[in-house]
């Protein structure tokens, strides 16, 4: 991935970074904040408590577009001086590596 391919959205908020994870963790809180349709499954990749988390984006149903790849949306939470967030959020296509030497055209497929 390079920067060009994520979209990232920065800001201050003005509450603490334990507030705002809240917001991002709790599936009731997260439904009202991000809003996101019923179509996107979200699941946890990483997180580290208060300070960054990660969800893999996937989207289904009939607006999703076939072949699209899942994407990662990691926030970032910085403490600022005043007590407040400074927040960070990027989206970015999710990437898998293949060896340089491999013959792979198409999917991983698995012979039983």
């Amino acid at each position: 991935m390079t920067e060009t391919d994520a979209l990232v959205f920065e800001c201050a908020l003005d509450a603490p970074p334990e507030k705002v994870w809240r917001a991002l963790t709790i599936p009731q809180y997260l439904e009202r904040w991000l809003r996101p349709a019923q179509e996107i499954d979200l699941a946890v990749v990483t997180s580290e408590e208060n300070k960054s988390l990660t969800y893999r984006w996937r989207e289904a149903g009939e607006g999703a577009v076939m072949g699209m790849e899942d994407s990662l949306v990691t926030f970032e939470l910085t403490p600022t001086s005043d007590g407040g967030t400074w927040f960070r959020l990027t989206h970015a296509p999710m990437t898998v590596l293949v060896a340089a030497n491999s013959n792979l055209v198409g999917p991983v497929m698995l012979a039983a």
